[in-house]
């Protein structure tokens, strides 16, 4: 009725049409305003995510206002500006990027346009003292109780208590961890063998201090009792239920492992001054490998573990001389077996946490952006919105349309097995990924050696993509084809996605930038080997030349 008059008067009213003109144009500079007034609004952060890191590694920035892409926005972390390279995403909630070599101790601003945030406080782990170790009983952790007696895999445990260190340097929240020894153990033991760390490739750390750690219950935790290790001991332990689970994981036929590997350098030509280094794959520490070691090593190490690597200084190199590096490793490995629900399995309700965003991004290894993957994604995975269920079609449509390659040429991108539906184990696993990602779903491929029902060993790729309340899933695209070796399991499609045995061992789990260690050096990439990683060697100074035999690892003892 108002409507109706309205419409009357400025049909019938000269005068009313003429006073409308500026009333909209008022309207009008008042709409401008306010969205010029949203777009100006200052960034605000709330978190850093690790506060405590190093060069090389993935830090979260969460808080408001950073606009939804970066184009005018930057990051600066102790007077220095991120470099354009250094950004894996940028949204209105959270900036991803990788720490630079200049990532020092000071306060972190994140930038839009000429507003900038309030600040919050970096330390990079390398500045960090390390508190000497007390043989006393004083200062032992405490833990007085959690913010709740349940959580979920994935979600915040707020654990209080004293003594845990006003940093947490090398210092870990251990969970209980599923095993199938029936023999009862002491509260030592089960935090040494029964049980897993937070992870700090899945952001679990959030906050510590020494009377509140803020941590996200890790993959591979079940209800029992949860510790906290510091330098100066074992805490009591205090348990805590682990509900909201789609289903069941368990880790069982534990077996030990040898694995030798050797890296032989020849035809050297070089004088005084001369280096190499060499990056040499470690195994990684997960849920279902566990007790890594380096039993041997020789010659010693320059760093025994750099970023995932044991790094190698080779000096007093000459014209002739031949070098040679070896490494005895040895691990455990458990199998993976899953029982799920696919109608339990929820949709991703934190669709900004660290993990989630990391895992579902692009990077050097996944290709998930390409349009030829998401128009793939389309059409294998369409609308279905259950993560488990869209990764299985992911998987069947990999073991059946796909057809299995064993040798490719080594600088041919996954993207070209895609289009000729046709590739190596490396192929099946890079592209189970893209195609997860290209759907919301995190997924990481994995690089290593299988062992075969002959007991041989041989390089191998598979996966893993995470659901929300269980944790990461493994999936073998190749061996569900009964490819490329004598296998042990009967119904190896249907067994592959979901279930692991034990003879995998994993070195690398997703890609790891690294950096060279001096400048103007001549480096090396290995592309598809049993590590994603972006430099295996790098030569400097008097090195003219020469010429470097990378022995596959091998199985050498399984017990």
């Amino acid at each position: 009725m108002i409507k109706t008059f309205l419409l009357r008067l400025l049909q019938r009213s000269p005068l009313a049409r003429f006073a409308l003109a500026p009333i909209l144009f008022v309207a009008f500079f008042a709409m401008t305003a306010f969205v010029a007034n949203l777009a100006n609004r200052k960034p605000v952060l709330d978190a850093i995510i690790p506060a405590i890191g190093e060069s090389g590694e993935v830090v979260v920035i969460q808080g408001r206002h950073f606009g939804d892409e970066r184009d005018a926005g930057w990051v600066e972390i102790a007077g220095n500006r991120l470099s354009g390279n250094a950004y894996i995403s940028w949204t209105d909630t959270n900036v991803m990027a990788i720490l630079p070599v200049t990532a020092e101790d000071g306060l972190v601003y994140v930038y839009r346009g000429n507003r900038r945030s309030n600040p919050l406080i970096f330390a990079n782990r390398k500045n960090i003292p390390v508190t000497a170790r007390v043989d006393s009983d004083a200062g032992i952790p405490e833990i007085a109780g959690f913010d709740a007696t349940r959580a979920e895999t994935g979600k915040k445990l707020v654990i209080r208590g004293r003594n845990f260190g006003i940093s947490r340097n090398d210092s870990e929240v251990l969970f209980a961890w599923k095993t199938d020894d029936p023999v009862p153990l002491t509260a030592h033991d089960k935090a040494e063998k029964a049980s897993v760390a937070c992870s700090d490739q899945n952001f679990d750390y959030e906050f510590w201090s020494d009377q509140e750690i803020r941590v996200r219950v890790p993959d591979g935790a079940t209800s029992g009792p949860v510790f906290v290790r510091t330098a100066r001991g074992l805490s009591n332990d205090m348990a805590v239920e682990i509900t909201g689970q789609p289903g069941t994981k368990t880790y069982s036929s534990g077996r030990t492992l040898v694995v030798s590997q050797q890296v032989d350098i020849t035809g050297m030509h070089a004088s005084e001054g001369g280096l190499i280094f060499l990056r040499v794959p470690l195994p990684i520490t997960s849920p279902s490998q566990r007790n890594v070691e380096v039993t041997a090593s020789d010659p010693k190490p320059y760093i025994a573990n750099h970023r995932g690597t044991v790094l190698h200084q080779l000096e007093g190199l000459r014209t002739g001389k031949a070098e040679k590096v070896s490494h005895t490793f040895v691990c455990t490995s458990y199998g993976i077996a899953t029982q799920v629900n696919p109608a339990q399995v929820r949709p991703y309700s934190d669709r900004e946490s660290p993990l989630y965003l990391l895992y579902t991004q692009p990077d050097p290894l996944v290709p998930s952006d390409s349009p030829d993957v998401r128009i793939a994604a389309a059409e294998i995975i369409g609308k279905e919105k259950n993560p488990w269920r869209a990764a299985k079609l992911a998987y069947d449509w990999l073991t059946t349309e796909f057809r299995y390659e064993e040798r490719v040429p080594q600088d041919r991108k996954a993207i070209d097995a895609l289009k000729r539906k046709e590739g190596s184990a490396y192929d099946m696993a890079i592209l189970f990924c893209a195609l997860a990602r290209a759907s919301g779903i995190p997924a990481v491929p994995l690089a290593g050696i299988v062992v075969d029902s002959n007991r041989d060993s041989r390089v191998h790729w598979w996966a893993e993509f995470y659901v929300e309340g269980l944790g990461w899933i493994p999936v073998d695209p190749a061996l569900g084809t009964g490819k490329p070796f004598p296998l042990r399991e009967d119904n190896a499609r249907e067994w592959y996605f979901g279930n692991m045995d034990s003879y995998h061992v994993a070195f690398s789990r997703g890609w790891t930038e690294q950096k060279p260690m001096t400048p103007k050096s001549k480096v090396v990439f290995r592309p598809r080997s049993w590590a994603f990683q972006s430099l295996w060697e790098e030569s400097a100074g008097n090195v003219r030349g020469y010429t470097s035999f990378w022995g596959e690892p091998r199985v050498t003892g399984v017990y």
